[in-house]
C-alpha cells in the first residue's frame, strides 16, 4: 500500500528522503507517479521572520485516567484510558480508531492539554521532555464541531485568524499572502468571499465548513495537530479531499498530525501512516496498516475478501469486547507482540530538537494589537447581524414614539409628577430587560472564545477588553436616540446640562446592565439557564430599586439589595435630575422640588455619586466577566 512509502525506500533511505526524490507518493493511490514539485505545491509563503522547521514528536507512556461515575448511589471509578503507550512522528499522521466508547477522543484530549494534568498518571512527552502550557502555542486543535463567525467570508475568517495568530513582527502583506496560499492548498477559492453560514445565513457547504475549521487552526502552521473526527459528517469525496491536505501538510511541512476518525474508507486509509487502535481504553494495535491484518490474524481471525482492514480489526474488538475476557485475549496479544518493540523504540529514539525549542512567547501579538484586531471583528459581526442592529435601534424609535405620545407636555402637576416618575421607572425597566440581548450573543461566541484562547490565540483580557470598546459606542448611540425622540416632547426640563445628564445615565444604565448579563452569560451553561438567572437578578433589582417600595419601607434584612440594585442608582439620579435643576419652580399643592423628592424616600441625592457608582458596577461586571472568562471556560476535563 501507500504507505509503505512512510517508512522509507528498500535500500534504507528515511521516509522523507524517498518522498523529496519524488521515488514515492503518498497520494500513489491518485495515480500519481511522484511527488509534485515544490513549485506545484501550495504551500506557505516564506516569511523573514520565520526559522527554520522545528521537528515534534510526542512519546506517550503509560497514561491512564479515570473519571469518578455514580451508578445506583454508588461512587465508582471508570477508567478511560488504561496505560496506554504509544509514539507519534513528525512527517507521519497517526489515526485513533475505535468502536464507539474506545476513549478516542479522551486520549486526543490529553495529548491536546485540554484534560487536567492532575488527573492524568503516567508520561507525555514532546520531545523526550515533559509537555507543558507552552506546547499550546506550536499545536492547533481543531474540535468536531465548527465554531466559526457566520457572518464573516472564508477569508475575513482565516485573515482574523492569521492576525491573532502570527507574529507582530510579520507585516500584514505577508499574513494576507499567507491566507491567499491557504486558500488555494483547501480548495476554498471558490468560497473564499461566502459568507461561513449557519443554520440561519446561506453559506458554504458543510465539506468547504469544516476545511475553514482546519484553516483556523492551521494558519500559524502548527507544528503539531490534533483533529476530532476531521471526516464527520461529510460525504466521501470532502472527506479525502481533506485527508489528502493533512497527509500532504505532514509531508511536505515535517509535522505531526494525529486525528480519530471512525471508520475511514479505502481511500482515506492510504493518507494514514500509523494507526493506534483503541479498546475501552486499551491499546488493541499500534503501528502501520501493513502489520494490521497480521496480528488480528495472529489471534485466529480469517480477514474477508473485500473488507477494509480497519473495518475487519473493529469487527474482531466487537465479537471480542462483550465476551467474558474476550479483550484480555487481544490485549495479551498485543503485549507480546508489539509491547517489547514498542518500549525500545520509545526508550533509544533520538529526536531532531531539543526541548528548549518548543518554548515560545504566551501570546504571538500584543495586548494592543489582539485588541485591534478582536475589537475589529466583534465591530463587523454587529454591524452584519443587522436583526440584532436595526431591531434594537426600532425598537428605542418605537417606544420612544410611544412615551412622547403617551405623557405628550406633562405639566407642573400632580399628574405631572407621576408621568415624569412613571416615564423614568418604565424606562430604566426597558433598558435593563432588554440589555438580555448581550447573552445568546456570547453564548453563541463561547464555544469560538475557547477553542482561540485554548490555543492561545489571544488573551481573555483583551477579548473583554475590545467586547466593550465595541458595545459601548452602540449603547449611547441608543441612549441618545431614545432621549432625542422623548425627552423633549414629554416636556422635561429644558436645560442642556439637565439633557446630557439624561443621555448619560441612560448610557451608564446600559453599560451596566451589558456588562451583568454578559457575566452571567460567562458562568451559565445555557441560554435557557442564563435567561431564567439573568431575569430573576433583573428583576430583584428593579423591585428594591426604590420604585414599587421606598427605601425607608424595605425591611433591614433586605436592604442590601437596595444598595446592589442597578436600578437605584439611575433611578434616584435622573428623578433628582428633574425636579432639582428648577429648584424655583413651585409644583402641585405648594410642594418645590425637594419636597417632591422627599415623598419618594429619596433625601439629599448626589447625583454625581450615582454616577460614580454606575462606573463602578460597569467595570466591576466587566472585571467579573474577565474572571469567568479566565478560570471558568478553560473546557478543561477533569
Amino acid at each position: 500500500m501507500a504507505n509503505k512509502a512512510f517508512e522509507g525506500g528498500g535500500d534504507g533511505t528515511p521516509a522523507e528522503t524517498v518522498m523529496e526524490e519524488g521515488r514515492m507518493s503518498p497520494f500513489s493511490f491518485l495515480g500519481w507517479k511522484k511527488s509534485p514539485s515544490p513549485e506545484s505545491r501550495h504551500t506557505f509563503p516564506p516569511s523573514t521572520t520565520e526559522k527554520a522547521l522545528v521537528y515534534y514528536n510526542l512519546s506517550v507512556k503509560n497514561l491512564s485516567y479515570k473519571v469518578k461515575t455514580k451508578v445506583k448511589k454508588v461512587v465508582q471509578d471508570k477508567v478511560l484510558l488504561n496505560n496506554v503507550t504509544a509514539r507519534a512522528n513528525h512527517s507521519e499522521v497517526l489515526a485513533i480508531v475505535g468502536p464507539s466508547g474506545s476513549s478516542k477522543t479522551t486520549f486526543l484530549d490529553a495529548l491536546a492539554g485540554r484534560i487536567d494534568p492532575r488527573s492524568l498518571h503516567g508520561q507525555i512527552l514532546v520531545n523526550q521532555s515533559p509537555i507543558d502550557a507552552a506546547f499550546k502555542r506550536v499545536s492547533g486543535y481543531v474540535m468536531q464541531d465548527d465554531a466559526l463567525f457566520p457572518c464573516l467570508t472564508t477569508r475575513e475568517t482565516l485573515l482574523f485568524s492569521a492576525r491573532l495568530r502570527l507574529p507582530g513582527s510579520m507585516s500584514y502583506q505577508e499574513k494576507a499572502q499567507r491566507v491567499d496560499s491557504l486558500i488555494q492548498q483547501l480548495g476554498l477559492v471558490s468560497c473564499a468571499d461566502t459568507y461561513v453560514g449557519d443554520h440561519k445565513i446561506r453559506g458554504v457547504s458543510g465539506g468547504e465548513r469544516r476545511r475553514v475549521s482546519i484553516g483556523v487552526d492551521l494558519i500559524h502552521d502548527p507544528s503539531v495537530l490534533f483533529l476530532d473526527e476531521p471526516t464527520s459528517g461529510l460525504d466521501s469525496t470532502s472527506a479525502l479531499q481533506v485527508m489528502q491536505i493533512l497527509s500532504q501538510m505532514a509531508v511536505t511541512r515535517h509535522r505531526t498530525v494525529l486525528l480519530t476518525i471512525h471508520q475511514p474508507s479505502y481511500r482515506l486509509i492510504e493518507t494514514i501512516n500509523k494507526f493506534l487502535v483503541l479498546a475501552r481504553g486499551n491499546v488493541i494495535y499500534h503501528g502501520g496498516i501493513s502489520g494490521m491484518a497480521d496480528h488480528f490474524s495472529g489471534l485466529g481471525h480469517s480477514m474477508p475478501a473485500h473488507v477494509n482492514v480497519v473495518e475487519y480489526a473493529l469487527d474482531v474488538i466487537d465479537d471480542n469486547q462483550d465476551q467474558p475476557e474476550g479483550l484480555q485475549k487481544l490485549l495479551e496479544s498485543q503485549k507480546k507482540s508489539e509491547g517489547i518493540k514498542e518500549i525500545k523504540m520509545l526508550n533509544s529514539s533520538t529526536d531532531e530538537s531539543t526541548s528548549a525549542e518548543i518554548y515560545k512567547p504566551a501570546f504571538a501579538n500584543s495586548f494592543i494589537s489582539e485588541s485591534i484586531v478582536l475589537g475589529q471583528r466583534n465591530l463587523l459581526n454587529i454591524f452584519r447581524s443587522k436583526e440584532l442592529f436595526l431591531g434594537r435601534v426600532g425598537l428605542m424609535v418605537v417606544v420612544g414614539l410611544t412615551m412622547a405620545t403617551l405623557f405628550l407636555h406633562s405639566h407642573h402637576t400632580r399628574k405631572g409628577v407621576q408621568q415624569r416618575v412613571g416615564y423614568i421607572g418604565f424606562t430604566l425597566a426597558l433598558f435593563i430587560f432588554t440589555s438580555t440581548e448581550a447573552l445568546p450573543i456570547f453564548l453563541s461566541e463561547r464555544q469560538i472564545f475557547i477553542r482561540e484562547t485554548s490555543r492561545g490565540a489571544y488573551r481573555a483580557s483583551t477579548y473583554t477588553m475590545a467586547q466593550a470598546a465595541v458595545i459601548l459606542p452602540f449603547l449611547f448611540v441608543l441612549a441618545t436616540i431614545y432621549s432625542l425622540i422623548s425627552y423633549f416632547a414629554i416636556g422635561l426640563v429644558t436645560n442642556a446640562g439637565a439633557f446630557f445628564f439624561f443621555v448619560l445615565i441612560l448610557f451608564l444604565t446600559l453599560a451596566v446592565a451589558n456588562a451583568l448579563v454578559s457575566f452571567v452569560g460567562s458562568i451559565v451553561p445555557d441560554y435557557s439557564a442564563g435567561q431564567s438567572l439573568a431575569t430573576a437578578i433583573c428583576s430583584y433589582f428593579f423591585l428594591f430599586s426604590g420604585f414599587f417600595i421606598t427605601r425607608t419601607g424595605i425591611p433591614k434584612y433586605w436592604i442590601w439589595i437596595h444598595y446592589l440594585s442597578i436600578f437605584k442608582y439611575p433611578y434616584e439620579a435622573l428623578l433628582a435630575n428633574e425636579f432639582n435643576h428648577l429648584p424655583g419652580v413651585i409644583w402641585y399643592d405648594n410642594l418645590d422640588s425637594n419636597a417632591i423628592l422627599s415623598s419618594y424616600a429619596l433625601g439629599k441625592v448626589h447625583i454625581w455619586i450615582d454616577v460614580v457608582v454606575l462606573i463602578v458596577f460597569t467595570i466591576m461586571y466587566r472585571v467579573l466577566f474577565y474572571m469567568a472568562l479566565r478560570f471558568n471556560t478553560k473546557n478543561l476535563r477533569k
